[in-house]
């Protein structure tokens, strides 16, 4: 069975196979960090006691692409639009690997305005899905 890491791992791998040339971390990103990078997290949900989150086989996942502005406070629209449509096709391109079905469909893609001093982000999120 796949559990949240190893969903992340899978997409980590795909994002990493887009060749975009930017830093990738998992879960979040350096303190300071002054270049274009990737974050890949999952969406944290809450449980309580009557009640257990089960993230085996499906997981919601975030794609957050992080490119510096301009100095002129500009959005660097060319690295983003590279960047975002590699990773787009990159994830789409995840499969099946040794009999065990793996699907990451786009829900959804937006710019988070103010996510982070100094960057433009886009938004990509994942629904992830495996074998049950």
């Amino acid at each position: 069975m796949t559990d949240e890491f190893d969903i992340i791992d899978i997409v980590y791998n795909a994002v990493t196979s887009a060749n975009v040339g930017m830093v990738i971390y998992k879960d979040n990103s350096i303190t300071g960090e002054v270049n274009n990078h990737i974050v890949i997290n999952h969406l944290n949900l809450n449980s309580n006691e009557d009640e257990t989150i089960d993230f085996t086989n499906s997981l919601p996942v975030n794609v957050n692409v992080f490119v510096k502005l301009n100095p002129n406070g500009m959005v660097d629209r060319n690295t983003m639009k590279t960047a975002v449509r590699a990773i787009r096709t990159s994830i789409k391109n995840i499969s099946s690997v040794n009999g065990q079905y793996r699907h990451a469909h786009i829900a959804w893609e937006g710019r988070i305005e103010s996510a982070k001093a100094g960057f433009d982000c886009m938004n990509i999120r994942l629904d992830f899905e495996t074998d049950k």
